[in-house]
């Protein structure tokens, strides 16, 4: 993603009552938190949704708080906050064993902490188009627009992303099933790369058994598995890049990635075609084929497509759509059958690295099955019923880290039940935190606005270099912000967030600025009602540019977040 350079003069601060005063602000990214004139306690309560089934699949309805235990890094953290998600209903532990003896519990009120927000789930259609055949693509998708349109309910929303060579989003979030099944048809009649990555591998298998010598296959094969590492670390780029974006967006967020790619070994099935190959070839010297082919190891971009999914509170869930043709294709075109170590290798190969990520992410994987519905099932099954639990982090100032995760039940003789979660978070600082939220709220927007901040801008003036300078105003009602007593004043204080997309979407990075704030004590009754202005100007290309700006309290962490546009052009 293109990023533009985002300018910001703070030209006043205002509080608007008498004895205004002007605050100066930090230009640029701060290295680290803000030095802050009070001490606070930072609470941060993890969440993780939990899934328990048996070895059936049925979901296990009625379980308590404590019939779980959570362990961060291997040490044992105490469930703080527990409720039970049943369709469209959060279950407090006290109803959690009603809810277990009838299948539609009565109305109750939400557990501490749940909001529309937090029940909302966003579904995100990841369609792999490099490695798709068309025909495999398709048949997959007829299942999928059953699965959007039986499992939407109002408030969800879902967006369409697809790969080929380069990530493109069809559809942004939107909440019409309607709009997404129409999107499916139209890309079920484009064409998939697939086909052509079918080619290549024949291709290099021809190569392969007309070569002169050992070395001149292991030279193909190489030549083979470095394209292939390619593609593979350009989609792992590319889908890395699309969760990371969706950090700071609330609610249930799931991944459906549908795709033939993704091998764990990229070009693993060229060198086991040599070692299948060679047994015929006598005049080869022959060396350490699968040693070869070790050299070209994905583990660690796969992992990571796992691990950024859990740092932005994704569960995947992977589809090989292949199902159970994996490599063995037989065409007319075909004049010898595929080699079995060959085709072996190509179903392997994508079927492990799709495992691995739904496991660490607490999805489920559908490979080797032509069964698409009842993978789609699975994933309905999931979305209408979990556990979700939380402990509370330590009070240590926040870094930007992995950190394991590992929940499991108390009581589970000879592993009756089936436990999945996300298997690793990041404990992101606050400046990650924030700059997630902020990004978010340009792309996909938020009604998180619990500060009540207001976003104002003005007429935007020409430069001699062919960019605009656009004044902004931040209000912020004081009544909203929290000050602490402090000697003869009370004291406080906030963070501004901002972010500015130009109309390519090309994002600045995000800038913060502090404003500390101290009132004198004789005149803190004088701001209720009053709200303070902070006054910022941005340099901004010409055309449509987006501002989203995040606000949050140094004392209470409270947050609110807006977004405006504007068309930067002479008015004169």
């Amino acid at each position: 993603m293109k990023h533009v350079s985002l300018a910001a003069a703070l030209t006043s601060a205002v509080l608007m009552f008498p004895c205004a005063a002007s605050f100066a602000a930090e230009q640029q990214k701060p290295k680290g938190e803000p030095t802050r004139l009070v001490e606070t306690v930072d609470v941060r309560v993890i969440n993780v949704d939990v899934i328990v089934t048996d070895k059936k699949g049925n979901v296990i309805h009625g379980l308590k708080k404590n019939d779980f235990e959570i362990l961060e890094n291997g040490m044992p953290k105490a469930v703080s906050n527990f409720y039970e998600v049943v369709g469209n209903k959060a279950i407090s532990e006290e109803d959690a064993a009603a809810a277990a003896a009838t299948a539609a519990p009565s109305e109750a009120q939400k557990p501490a902490g749940v909001n529309e927000d937090t029940m909302r789930r966003r579904i995100i259609f990841y369609i792999d188009n490099l490695s798709l055949a068309p025909f495999n693509r398709n048949r997959v998708f007829s299942q999928m627009k059953d699965f959007v349109k039986n499992v939407m309910r109002p408030g969800d929303e879902a967006m369409i992303a697809t790969f080929n060579r380069s990530m493109k989003v069809r559809v942004p979030f939107t909440r019409d099933p309607v709009q997404i099944s129409q999107t499916l048809d139209i890309i079920a009649g484009e064409s998939a790369m697939g086909t052509q990555t079918r080619s290549d591998r024949k291709q290099v298998e021809d190569q392969i058994r007309d070569a002169q010598s050992y070395d001149d296959a292991i030279a193909y094969a190489r030549t083979y598995a470095e394209s292939a590492d390619h593609d593979l670390r350009q989609s792992v780029e590319s889908l890395n890049a699309l969760m990371s974006t969706l950090a700071g967006v609330e609610g249930k967020k799931i991944l459906v990635l549908t795709s033939e790619g993704f091998p764990m070994q990229p070009g693993k099935e060229a060198f086991a075609y040599i070692e299948d190959i060679s047994r015929e070839k006598t005049n080869w010297q022959t060396g350490s084929t699968i040693l070869e082919g070790m050299t070209f190891d994905a583990t660690s971009e796969i992992q990571s497509v796992a691990k950024t999914a859990n740092a932005n509170g994704i569960t995947m869930y992977t589809i090989g759509a292949a199902g159970l043709s994996g490599g063995a294709e037989m065409s007319a075109e075909n004049s010898r059958p595929t080699s079995f170590l060959a085709s072996q290798a190509v179903t392997s190969n994508t079927t492990d690295s799709m495992q691995m990520m739904a496991d660490m992410t607490g999805g489920l994987a559908s490979v080797n099955s032509n069964n698409f519905k009842a993978a789609f099932d699975h994933i309905q099954r999931d979305l209408d019923s979990y556990y979700s639990l939380g402990y509370r982090a330590g009070t240590s100032e926040r870094v930007d880290r992995q950190r394991a995760l590992e929940v499991r039940l108390k009581n589970n003789p000879r592993n009756q039940y089936v436990v999945r979660a996300r298997q690793s978070f990041v404990e992101k600082s606050t400046f990650a935190e924030m700059s997630d939220r902020v990004i978010a709220n340009l792309l996909y927007a938020t009604r998180s606005n619990d500060l009540h901040i207001v976003v104002r801008m003005g007429r935007p003036r020409s430069t001699d270099d062919g960019l605009f300078r656009v004044p902004v105003e931040v209000q912020i009602p004081m009544e909203m912000l929290t000050f602490v007593p402090q000697g003869d004043a009370y004291v406080g204080g906030f963070d501004v967030y901002i972010v500015v997309a130009n109309k390519d979407g090309d994002m600045s990075d995000v800038s913060r600025k502090t404003s500390p704030i101290t009132i004198p004590a004789a005149d803190i009754a004088k701001t209720k009602g009053k709200y303070y202005t902070y006054e910022l100007e941005l340099l901004m290309e010409p055309g449509l540019n987006k501002l989203s700006v995040g606000v949050i309290d140094s004392i209470t962490n409270t947050t609110g977040f807006a977004r405006d546009q504007i068309i930067a052009q002479d008015l004169r």
